[in-house]
This record gives structure tokens, sequence and C-alpha cells, in this order.
């Protein structure tokens, strides 16, 4: 099982390669998947984590129409990316264009998955959800009980 936690800051190259942190990349193979994810971001995944995934997305009734949209937006906007020799992967152009990626970038461990944030969305949404963990923590009471 893998575990991304943790916050790095690095920059696009002109080729759109990113340096992925050599803490993330000892839990990974030499592919990862990489999709746009929620509230302006990407969202990386081990190989098997990202199969996981997958299977959960099977497991939506195609009948629903939110749950349609949902793996097309999942899927649809996903990419196998290879880790090179210098840690490095190579972000296809549709999702720099789509999230407005310019050169800073921040990656963001997320448990299961790492985010990849353009810089400036990332300061924005910290900056909105600024004192609101409190917030979050009593909404979550129930799921959070052990």
């Amino acid at each position: 099982m893998v575990m991304f936690t943790g916050e790095y800051r690095h920059n696009l190259d002109p080729k759109n390669r990113l340096i992925i942190p050599s803490k993330y990349r000892d839990q990974l193979t030499t592919k990862i998947y990489v999709t746009e994810w929620m509230d302006g971001c990407l969202a990386a995944f081990a190989e098997n984590e990202w199969n996981s995934l997958v299977d959960k997305l099977n497991k939506l009734p195609v009948t629903n129409k939110k749950a349609r949209a949902f793996v097309r937006s999942i899927l649809g906007k996903a990419d196998e990316c290879s880790v090179d020799n210098q840690g490095r992967i190579l972000l296809p152009q549709f999702q720099i264009t789509d999230r407005g990626f310019e050169k800073a970038c921040v990656i963001v461990g997320a448990s299961d998955h790492f985010e990849i944030w353009p810089q400036q969305t990332f300061d924005d949404y910290n900056q909105e959800s600024m004192g609101e963990l409190d917030d979050f923590a009593e909404d979550l009471t129930e799921l959070l009980q052990l």
C-alpha cells in the first residue's frame, strides 16, 4: 500500500516535464496514471492504486447520469505517464491547458495518490479554505469515527 504525504514545490520544464519528489518515486513503478481531479488539480496514482480506483468506478451504475459523467471525467482525462531516469513525468498538453498550469507547481500527498496543482490555484485554494479545518472536521465527525 502506498502512502503519499507532504508538500513539495517544483517547476514544469519547457517540455512539460515535472520532477516527482524522491520520497514519492520510492513508492512508484515506472508508470503512473495522471488524471484531471477535483478542486482544479491533477491526481497521480501508482498503478495498483489506479487499478483499485478503476474497479470502484466500474461498479458505479451506468444508468445513473452523474455516475457516467464522473467516470467519463476521470477516465477520459487520464493519461499513463512514465517516470524517466531522472524522476520526471511528462504531463500531457491537454492537462496543462485544462488546469491552467504555467511553470510553478505544488505537489501534495493525499494518502493513496498525490495531487499536482498549478501554484496559484493551490495558493488561492488554501487562502479560501484557511480556518475551515475545524468546520470540516465537525461536519465529518460521523465519518471520522473509528
